[in-house]
């Protein structure tokens, strides 16, 4: 019977490039192992200074690690580096553990050194072990050959130096730049200097929280803005230490000073384990309703997967996904406690971030929902605040508020007419708070949306005689509009303030044919859904807009006089009174409407300046 036969030299570097598909994590690889060979080495000399050099050289196309840590002798290099998936870090570490020494390594899968061969065409190992006469060279292509050469004393200092000859394809590993980029991606908070070529460090060794100065709240957050606005590159409006006792966890979280639109404003973690960079711009970690929040996040309980560009979902990582999430919401609160104005500015510039999660996800909406702002025609007003300035009838507190943003105008200027307070709520996620925070307090709040509301509050009925002497005149704003393929249907009510003439109550149908309008500007995946679409716009079209006039209005008394309002002198003035409307509450002003608008607008003009000629 044949036998399948394998290329091991192709299979280490199919698994090289398989495991380590960015082909820049060999530095991170051979940079954590010279890290664990130092701390190693310093378990039996603790005053050992660990330093690590990378060198580049240009004519021999190689890019060497060296470090001064516990290096290798024969047997290591045999049983360790010679066998794929044996660490000798690994098997040491436990050795310690099990005579309860304690030592900080990071490698634990004994495949690190296989990142190289995604970029190199051999690589050469010189090591040596402290206090030993006999050093060491190891070359390898790749395969499952190698060479082993003993060496002099004089030929290695203890410690090791891995040089990896680049693949011709590969030399844009020689540049000085990208290898100083990647070292502060990956390894910026490895706890011994980093030097290239003589020079550095090129890492910043420690961040804020392995600093003295942690403790110390005051200095905590000016160290750690001054650093994050350095990493980002970025203003933070809010700094938010990370310092969780279980899992042990250190950072730091940040919300950007600066508009950002729409619900992808952040909510990624640069994710580090024992100091070293695990996974750049992960959006998992955090909860899913945190869109405004970046940073760093080191939590040596973490379990790197084999190529060390993911973690585990474990225990650690669920708990420590809980905790962060807990700690972010009371940062939140302690800002809007403790400085109003910051958190009113951070709520506008993340609006439909941190309202949208807070609608999405109840958990956090409960814990933040009483204390985020809404707009009021008296300002942004938590809704305790709101609610603390209604009057109770028939035992609740009325909750006006309307859904269309542009309704403000209008609206705005009948509540304060009245004394009443009303919110704005048109943006975004706003109606499904209010709604939310109502039904929850349902025996004590009522919702009065004013853009569907003929409220007696606010819009006084006549009485029979008098509505009856308006019936000619809304019969005919009925039918001018009509002949300009407007449907409303007029009302006379009368309101204040005396100087607003009209009303239009349009919000949730306007509302509902923008919608409607940006969904049928998207391309459809389903045959005839588009034109379903076009059938519902054309519907909603069909929908009459609420025309309030108001008799407190000298122009409206004037017309309610008129024998025939209906006439056709009078029609621009009907239909003015109508765009005057609509104006007024800076709805979407279609290009059709507004070609009427301006026609109508000239001819009464024209009019105006002959009766002003006779």
């Amino acid at each position: 019977m044949s036998k399948m036969r394998t290329s091991f030299q192709g299979l280490v570097r199919l698994l090289a490039k398989s495991l380590y598909p960015e082909p820049d994590v060999f530095i991170r690889e051979l940079l954590q192992n010279a890290h664990d060979s130092i701390q190693l080495r310093r378990v039996h000399e603790p005053e050992l200074a660990g330093e690590i050099h990378i060198d580049l050289d240009e004519s021999s196309h190689t890019l060497s690690f060296s470090d001064n840590g516990t290096g290798m002798d024969r047997r290591d290099i045999e049983d360790f580096l010679s066998v794929i998936g044996s660490t000798g870090t690994g098997s040491r570490a436990r050795e310690l553990a099990a005579r309860d020494v304690a030592v900080a390594t990071i490698g634990q899968f004994g495949i690190g050194l296989l990142s190289a061969f995604v970029v190199a065409e051999r690589i050469e190992v010189y090591t040596r072990k402290p206090m030993t006469t006999q050093a060491w060279r190891w070359i390898n292509h790749g395969g499952e050959d190698y060479e082993l050469d003993a060496l002099p004393a004089s030929a290695q200092p203890p410690g090791t130096r891995v040089v990896v000859v680049l693949a011709a394809d590969r030399t844009v590993f020689l540049d000085g730049r990208l290898i100083r980029q990647t070292v502060r991606r990956y390894a910026d908070f490895l706890p011994f200097p980093i030097l290239l070529n003589g020079f550095g460090p090129i890492n910043a060794v420690n961040a804020p929280w392995h600093e003295s100065g942690w403790v110390d709240p005051s200095e905590r957050e000016r160290s750690l803005r001054a650093f994050l606005s350095q990493r980002y590159a970025d203003p933070p409006l809010l700094v938010i230490p990370v310092d969780l006792p279980r899992p042990r966890a250190l950072g730091g979280f940040f919300v950007p000073a600066r508009f950002t639109p729409g619900e992808q404003a952040g909510g990624t973690v640069d994710l580090f384990q024992a100091r070293m960079c695990i996974r750049l711009n992960d959006t998992e970690l955090l909860p899913e309703w945190v869109r405004f929040v970046r940073g760093v996040v080191d939590c040596p309980a973490l379990q790197p997967t084999a190529a060390r560009d993911n973690v585990l979902r474990d225990e650690a990582y669920h708990a420590l996904r809980e905790a962060l999430g807990a700690l972010i919401v009371a940062a939140l609160l302690d800002l809007a406690v403790r400085d109003r104005p910051r958190f009113l500015q951070l709520c506008d510039w993340h609006h439909d971030a941190i309202k949208g999660m807070a609608a999405r996800h109840p958990d956090f909406g409960a814990a933040v929902l009483e204390r985020l702002p809404f707009e009021t025609n008296q300002g942004r007003l938590t809704l305790p605040d709101y609610l603390a300035r209604q009057s109770t009838a028939n035992g609740k507190k009325p909750l006006y508020f309307f859904t269309h943003e542009a309704d403000a105008n209008q609206f705005h200027t009948l509540c304060q007419a009245r004394g009443l307070l009303a919110i704005n709520a048109g943006r975004p996620f706003d109606e499904t708070l209010l709604r939310r925070y109502a039904s929850q307090r349902a025996e004590t709040v009522e919702l009065k949306p004013l853009d569907r509301l003929d409220d007696p509050a606010l819009y006084e009925r006549l009485d029979t005689t008098e509505q009856a002497a308006y019936a000619r005149l809304e019969r005919a704003m009925d039918r001018a509009l009509a002949e300009r393929d407007v449907r409303v249907k007029t009302r006379v009510r009368r309101f204040q303030p005396a100087s607003l003439s009209a009303v239009l109550l349009a919000g949730q149908r306007i509302t509902a044919f923008d919608e409607m309008e940006r969904a049928l500007e998207k391309p459809f995946l389903l045959d005839g859904l588009a034109e379903l679409a076009s059938d519902v716009r054309d519907r909603l079209r069909q929908q009459p807009l609420d025309l309030f006039l108001n008799a407190a209005h000298p122009l409206v008394q004037r017309l309610r006089e008129l024998a025939e309002p209906g006439d056709s002198r009078y029609r621009l003035i009907l239909t003015a009174l109508y765009h005057g409307a609509l104006l007024n509450a800076q709805h979407r002003l279609t290009p059709a409407a507004a070609r009427r608008f301006h026609a109508d607008l000239q001819a009464l003009l024209g009019e105006y300046l002959i009766r002003l000629e006779s």
